[in-house]
């Protein structure tokens, strides 16, 4: 059954001051107050109606993320989350109408932010790619890695090109397609070239690798049930046919723990024939 999820991301109110020294302020008279946007942004009922009140003194803010979180949360107004691009604080927010569009431009000064029509709050993306943890998709389909693209208003998902055409049609069963995007990664020349010089079977099956040149070993790396290991000839072999001093050729899965040496897991293993 396909699960189609909702909610709306509701971000904390925060009041933001603007505030300096004035000369009032400096010769010790009355200050005059801070200007401030609160969490209940004054919109008129004149300047909702588009009727201009002459003896109305009109302020209008230049955006900031802060000010524009506070002015989402009074206002109630759904949102895909925010960014920043081209000098302009960029808004994604569900359902953008009219009503919305003014509610911003009675409030913040023209030019310095943009608005876009999305079709999710943050809440639901997110929600979405943990729903990939919950169903352990990433074990179950070979998943390398998923992300909330904020511009774009989805999840990316990074698969194996192996795997991909399987892998989507499982994934769309639980997440609406229409939120997703996909990075197929193609296999492409091996990442490493070396020798095998130790072959661990104590704490997970992995071979320590020696790249030409190199005076120590550079690499572990580690199997899983969706590595594919082939010898010479391009016929498929198992981890108890790798012995030491083997050469190799090697394409990870993309996630390499910077260690030393370093960590990483294996997508495929090609014997080479020894020279």
């Amino acid at each position: 059954m396909r699960k189609w999820l909702g909610g709306w991301i509701w971000i904390s109110v925060i009041i933001l001051f603007i505030s300096g020294c004035s000369e009032d302020q400096q010769s010790n008279k009355e200050p005059a107050p801070a200007v401030a946007i609160t969490a209940t942004p004054d919109i008129s009922p004149t300047a909702s109606a588009g009727i201009e009140d002459p003896k109305a003194e009109k302020v209008l803010y230049s955006s900031d993320p802060e000010a524009i979180k506070a002015f989402l949360s009074a206002q109630k107004i759904p949102n895909g989350d925010i960014y920043l691009q081209d000098n302009k604080v960029h808004i994604n927010i569900v359902g953008l109408n009219s009503q919305i569009e003014q509610r911003f431009a009675q409030t913040f000064a023209a030019g310095t932010y943009e608005l876009h029509d999305v079709k999710y709050s943050m809440q639901e993306l997110l929600a979405a790619q943990e729903l990939l943890h919950k169903q352990e998709l990433y074990q179950k389909l070979n998943l390398y890695c998923s992300g909330v693209d904020t511009i774009g208003n989805k999840v990316t998902i990074t698969i194996p090109s192996d795997y991909a055409e399987t892998a989507i049609l499982e994934i769309e069963k639980w997440i609406a397609p229409d939120m997703l995007t996909y990075d197929i990664s193609e296999l492409g020349e091996p990442h490493v070239i070396g020798q095998i010089v130790d072959i661990d079977t104590k704490q997970a099956k992995r071979i320590l690798i020696l790249e030409p040149g190199m005076e120590d070993p550079s690499y572990w790396f580690s199997f899983n049930q969706k590595s594919t290991m082939f010898n010479e000839a391009g016929e498929s072999i198992s981890f108890k046919d790798l012995k030491v001093g083997q050469q190799v050729e090697l394409w990870s899965t993309g996630m390499v723990d910077e260690s030393f040496p370093a960590l990483a897991s294996v997508r495929r293993l090609q014997l080479n024939a020894t020279e």
